[in-house]
Formats: structure tokens, sequence, C-alpha cells
């Protein structure tokens, strides 16, 4: 089992914020800014050292929750600095943006990282479809097509044109070229049956994200079966699993940090919400389920692995109890990188997370390899 550490440059304000999405540009601090981007850098100095496989990135916009808008920059900036961890860019938002602009960029730093690069190709939280005014009945027919051209642009040898539905382009013929050949390992993010048959009949791996533990499991599932349909059996590396982390010195502690932690990551106002839901009903390996943008009440917000919930997915409890789940993921999500992301008391300040970071590094991570 490999292990890796979402990085969200988790930004500490020196005020209350409001809690919706998405938040004014005037509640920005640029002390607390710079400072959220300083500590990034110190905190995954100690990720390596402590031996994490990974750090991730993912894109997201309008919060300081997540404060990575273009994870190839975050990508970038650390890769230059850390020299033996691998640098997963988990996406970009395809449907958002020019794919052949994300192909060359992408190609540009698996060069720069010397192969480190891990890639994952996401259409996105609903939210996150308003931010460039792309129509959210669109987003999945784009992000098909988008990445179809994103590995043609990598893997084609000689200049072609693209006429597709929503990209066209002339002439394509990207340079450099990845020096992972013929591409980084790659990724199709998502748990929805589109996804799944993607990502296999592309030989692709997959990625899912906070979904409900056994929604992650029936899809990982799934996936294999469209795997072994199309003739092959993907790596257990070839499935991440991101999910909360929240871990103290006893399975008590855990519990009463999970309950002081707010509700969801990007609340929106009711009424966008219910409306972007309707639009949304993803169909999880033939299951369908609310978005994940629902503000959660405090302390019942989570599933434990190994229970049935309609909330996201956390590793709860002490080292000897997450190490004892992590193995349970293994078996049955055959997931073999898990993406950690520190979601407890700790979210909110700096000092806490690095005692949680530093509990996990001591006494779980020795023990998850090899799982």
């Amino acid at each position: 089992m490999k292990a890796s550490f979402f990085e969200t440059a988790r930004y500490v304000p020196p005020e209350t914020l409001e809690s919706n999405w998405p938040v004014p540009g005037e509640s920005y601090d640029r002390e607390a800014g710079e400072q959220a981007y300083e500590r990034m850098f110190d905190r995954l100095q100690r990720v390596e050292e402590m031996g994490f496989d990974w750090v991730s990135f993912s894109e997201h916009h309008y919060s300081p929750r997540i404060m990575t808008p273009t994870p190839i920059v975050s990508a970038t900036y650390i890769a230059a600095r850390l020299h033996r961890i691998k640098i997963a860019v988990l996406g970009p938002i395809v449907p958002q943006l020019n794919p052949i602009r994300v192909a060359e960029e992408l190609a540009m730093l698996d060069n720069l990282t010397q192969g480190r690069l891990q890639v994952g190709l996401l259409r996105g939280t609903t939210n996150e479809l308003l931010t460039y005014d792309l129509k959210p009945e669109e987003a999945r027919e784009r992000t098909t097509e988008g990445m179809e051209l994103i590995l043609k642009a990598w893997t084609e040898p000689q200049p072609f044109g693209w006429q597709g539905r929503y990209f066209q382009y002339r002439t394509v013929s990207i340079w450099p070229r990845p020096l992972q050949n013929p591409y980084p390992p790659t990724y199709a993010l998502g748990t929805s049956k589109e996804s799944c048959e993607f990502a296999a009949r592309r030989h692709l791996g997959l990625g899912a994200s906070f979904a409900p533990y056994d929604l992650v499991c029936k899809a990982t599932r799934y996936y294999r079966d469209q795997c072994a349909a199309e003739g092959w059996e993907p790596d257990p590396e070839q499935i991440v699993y991101r999910a909360n982390i929240c871990i103290a010195a006893t399975d008590d502690d855990a519990h009463a940090a999970l309950r002081v932690r707010r509700g969801g990551v990007f609340p929106i106002r009711p009424s966008v919400n219910e409306k972007l839901i309707k639009l949304d009903q993803r169909n999880v390996a033939g299951i369908p389920r609310k978005t994940l943008v629902d503000a959660a009440a405090p302390g019942d917000a989570t599933t434990v692995v190994g229970t049935t919930n309609a909330q996201p997915t956390t590793f709860l409890g002490s080292p000897d109890t997450i190490v004892e789940q992590v193995k349970r993921a293994s078996d049955e999500v055959g997931c073999g990188v898990i993406d950690f992301s520190f979601q407890n008391a700790a979210a909110g300040d700096p000092a806490l997370l690095m005692e949680s970071l530093e509990l996990f590094g001591a006494k779980g991570l020795p023990r998850i390899g090899g799982t």
C-alpha cells in the first residue's frame, strides 16, 4: 500500500469567514495567504522526510478551504524543492480547460519532475462548474472528449486535427512529449459508471474521492469487471482512494476531534445546491447518490471505513485502528494508493495538523507499506 498526502494549502484566516461558496475576495488577507503557502512547503518537506509515497494537488476555486486553483503551478513549485516523492496532479478539471494546454503543461511537468508525475483527469464537483460558467449538463461529455484529446496529444506521432463537439483544433503536435512512455500513470477520477467504463476502455487507473465506503467498493468492483471485459487486469496502484483521516492517540480522542470539524467542504446556498443536485444525480456503479456539496451537521459528517452511510468516508481512530482500516480498504476496495486528507480539529490549526501528521508518520505510516 502506498500513502499519499492531499495538500490543500490551508488558509488560516485572522477572523471567521463566510461558510458559503463562493467566498468574497474582500475577505482575503494577504499575509495569511502568504503564510499558507510557506506552511505548505514546510509541511511537504516533512511529508517527504516521513516517507510518504505521493503528495497530491487538486483544482478548486473561490474558496480558502483548498487554495490550489492551478494545481500544476503548485506541483511545479514543490517538485523543484522535493526530490524523491511522487507528484500527483489530481485534477485538472478537464471540461473547463483547454485540453491541449493541459496536455502540454503536464508533459512539461513530467520532464521537470524527472518522471515522478502522476495524473488524474477530473470532471469536477458541481460547484466548480459555475466557476467558468460551464453548463453542468455538458460537463460529462466535455470531460470525455477532453480526456480523449489529451491522451491522443500525448501519443499521436504526427500532427493531427481535431473536430469534436466541444473542442476544435486545426493542428495539434505538442512539445515536449511526456518523459514517461507513453505518458505518466493516468487516472480517470470519479465513481460514475461512465468514469469506470472510460478508464477500463483506455487502460487507465481509477481514482475515487470522498464517496461513502460501500459505494466506493461497488464502483471499484464495477471498474475491475469492466477491465476484465476489455481483456486486462489493473494493478492495485491503478486504484487510488482519497478519503479523510482523523487520527489521535486513542479511538475516543479521534471521535471527539472529529465532532468539532465543520461540515461540507464547499457549502452552497440551498437554492443553488438543490438545482445542482438535480443536475448531478450521479450513477455510482448503478447507485444514484446526492452530490457531496451538502453541509453536514457537526459530528455527523463521516462514514467510518467498513460501515454504511450516505456521507464521505473517514479513516478514524488510533494508529492501530487506522492501520486495520487501511488493510480492510486494501482488501475490499482493492486500492493500492490511499490519498489521505487530514480532516479533524487539526484542519484549521497548522500546529494541530502537524501533531496529527507526526503521529501518523511515527505509528501508522511505517506499518502501511506492503499491506
